[in-house]
C-alpha cells in the first residue's frame, strides 16, 4: 500500500472528524460497557477544539495519512510537547502521540506505523528525546503496534468510579 503521511494545520482539522467518530465506536466496542464512552458528535466538538488551540499555541501537530490518489485521509496523529516533570529525567520536553487514528479498513496495512515513525521525526526535531501514549488496556491491536515500535509500560493509569466500593472497604 503506497501511504503518504503529510503535516496538517488548523486548516484540516475538519477532515479528520469522520476518522474521529469512527475511533469512538471502535473504543465503545473495546471497552464493552465497561467504561462510558462519550457520544460521537460531543467527543469530536471536544476533541477538534484541543486540537485547535495546540496548533495555535505551537504545542501540538498534525501528521496526515492519505493512500493512492484518494484526498481523505485513511489515518491522523496527533503529537504534543508536554514538560517531562520533576520525577523522571527525560529531557526538558517529551513528546506525547495525543492521538492515533487509523480507518478501520486500512488497519493493518502500515498507516500507524507510518504515521508514528513521522512522528517520532517531528519529536526528535522539536528536541525530544522520549515519547509516550496512552492506550486502553483492552485495545490489543494498539498495544502491539506501541509495543513493536518500542513502547513499554511505564505510568499506570487506573479509573474507578466514586461510588462503587471494592470489597473490604467498609
Amino acid at each position: 500500500m503506497d501511504i503518504e503521511v503529510a503535516k496538517g494545520d488548523a486548516d484540516d482539522v475538519d477532515l479528520l472528524a469522520p476518522l474521529w467518530k469512527a475511533m469512538v465506536e471502535h473504543h465503545r466496542s473495546v471497552a464493552a460497557d465497561d467504561w462510558p464512552v462519550r457520544e460521537q458528535e460531543l467527543s469530536w466538538d471536544l476533541r477538534q477544539r484541543e486540537y485547535r488551540k495546540w496548533l495555535e499555541d505551537s504545542t501540538g501537530f498534525l501528521l496526515i495519512a492519505r493512500t493512492g490518489n484518494v484526498e481523505a485521509p485513511v489515518g491522523y496523529a496527533f503529537g504534543r510537547l508536554m514538560a517531562s516533570g520533576p520525577t523522571f529525567d527525560l529531557g526538558g520536553i517529551r513528546g506525547e502521540v495525543e492521538s492515533l487514528v487509523v480507518a478501520a479498513d486500512v488497519r493493518s496495512h502500515g498507516v500507524g506505523t507510518a504515521l508514528l515513525d513521522a512522528c517520532r521525526d517531528e519529536l526528535r526535531r522539536r528536541g525530544c528525546g522520549y515519547w509516550s501514549v496512552s492506550v486502553m488496556e483492552a485495545n490489543a491491536g494498539a498495544v502491539q503496534l506501541y509495543e513493536r515500535l518500542g513502547f513499554r509500560p511505564w505510568i499506570r493509569e487506573m479509573l474507578g468510579h466514586l461510588d462503587e466500593r471494592t470489597e473490604g472497604q467498609s
